[in-house]
């Protein structure tokens, strides 16, 4: 069972604090690491030599719940991947990959293995949106 609380969002920013905890390979899939680490400010100046690098790499920091333009307070969970959900269509799985941030992820947390089976493809740019 999941801890409901303290729970991490999987499509966070480049800043620091944030854990890194995946990278956008040469087709476009996410390789997830082993474990994440957090980022300080050298790997910030680097990562944002070239693309941005919410396409380049996926960042997890703490949910901000009501802090965030995505939350839904009505029913206490993240509108967004509800949205992405709709958007990407993929098929729930049953067999998982590993994700170093399953067991305090929010998306998760809300949505079990339908959501994971969407986030593969989720990359964040800067201006906010999803693709």
């Amino acid at each position: 069972m999941i801890e409901k609380e303290n729970l991490k969002c999987p499509s966070y920013v480049c800043k620091p604090g944030a854990e890194l905890y995946g990278v956008v390979n040469a087709q476009g899939k996410v390789d997830f690491l082993k474990e994440t680490f957090e980022i300080n400010l050298p790997f910030i100046k680097e990562a944002y030599k070239g693309k941005d690098p919410e396409n380049r790499f996926r960042f997890a920091g703490n949910c901000a719940k009501s802090g965030c333009k995505q939350w839904n307070s009505d029913v206490s969970k993240c509108r967004l991947i509800d949205k992405v959900i709709d958007l990407i269509a993929k098929p729930d799985i049953q067999e998982l990959q590993y994700c170093p941030i399953r067991s305090k992820c929010r998306w998760y947390a809300q949505e079990e293995s339908l959501a994971c089976a969407q986030c593969n493809e989720v990359l964040r740019n800067m201006e906010g949106n999803i693709i």
